[in-house]
């Protein structure tokens, strides 16, 4: 298990249609060869950042749709990659169906992800049986292969929960990540948790919860820096989250800026370089102080 991961995510394929090209429709075949180009603009961001950092601690989390040359190049490069298997912004279906075992074999990544949106109480009995019966064949897959496997976990809150103060929908979501991953680990206890940020004074509840043979990395969920900066800091005192998972908050602002043809292709890599060493300094630091 590795003692630190720096996860860039680009794994976005609904979310990368709607909130980067801002494509409303179907997107047509120049779209698709868009987003496939802008990936690749990521990954030359994360190349150039991983220039000043230990390799072993950084990885890529890259979908074979828009990605499958990117993780031909992650191999060759001896990049630790993780690949998702879930419909993209749905719950926990597999993208290419009863085929996704084939999949996994012949992109080979390290870690395999899936991401569950799970709601702990009982309106989502059948939705989250589903779910799980989903994660079982993967998870039995994961283990006949020897793939880890990585479990993305969103918590939703419903209206109600959601009319309450800051704290209290923070204490709430905590609460139900709780329930949720006790209800997950029924089925398979992950090498890796990729949790929303909590305040401090949650996460030693959900510690708790997660067997030792797991560890913690913490999601930006597209937020602004300054909120992601919080999470970070509330998250590095526990040694049993390892890193973090930050995606659109690192590449989002440069990839738009490059679409309007303000920057170029070279410094919107940069840029997200820049962003995504930021995060790794920032913590780093965090992690030392604690």
């Amino acid at each position: 298990m590795k003692k630190n991961i720096y996860i860039l995510p680009f794994d976005h394929r609904s979310s990368f249609i709607k909130d980067i090209l801002k494509i409303k429709g179907e997107p047509t075949a120049s779209d698709l060869k868009l987003i496939k180009d802008l990936k690749k603009i990521i990954f030359e961001g994360f190349l150039l950042a991983s220039q000043d950092f230990n390799k072993k601690d950084l990885a890529i989390l890259v979908d074979e749709k828009f990605g499958s040359d990117i993780i031909k190049q992650a191999h060759q490069k001896n990049i630790t990659l993780c690949i998702p298997v879930e419909k993209s912004g749905q719950s926990f279906a597999f993208e290419y169906g009863k085929n996704f075992g084939k999949h996994i074999l012949k992109q080979n990544p390290d870690y395999v992800k899936a991401l569950l949106r799970y709601d702990p109480i009982p309106q989502n009995t059948a939705l989250n049986k589903f779910q799980l019966k989903n994660l079982n064949e993967l998870a039995s897959f994961c283990k006949k292969y020897k793939y880890k496997l990585l479990i993305e976990l969103l918590v939703p809150l419903s209206r109600k929960e959601l009319t309450g103060s800051t704290i209290e929908q923070d204490k709430k979501r905590a609460q139900k990540t709780v329930l949720a991953i006790q209800e997950i680990q029924t089925i398979v206890s992950p090498a890796i948790w990729k949790l929303e940020g909590m305040r401090r004074k949650d996460w030693p509840m959900i510690i708790k919860t997660i067997k030792p043979n797991s560890k913690i990395v913490v999601l930006g969920r597209g937020e602004s820096k300054e909120q992601v900066k919080q999470w970070l800091s509330d998250a590095a005192p526990y040694p049993s989250i390892i890193g973090f998972a930050i995606g659109r908050t690192i590449f989002k602002e440069a990839l738009e800026i490059y679409l309007k043809k303000d920057i170029s292709r070279q410094e919107a890599a940069l840029w997200i370089a820049v962003e995504f060493s930021f995060f790794i300094n920032f913590w780093q630091k965090k992690r030392k102080n604690n």
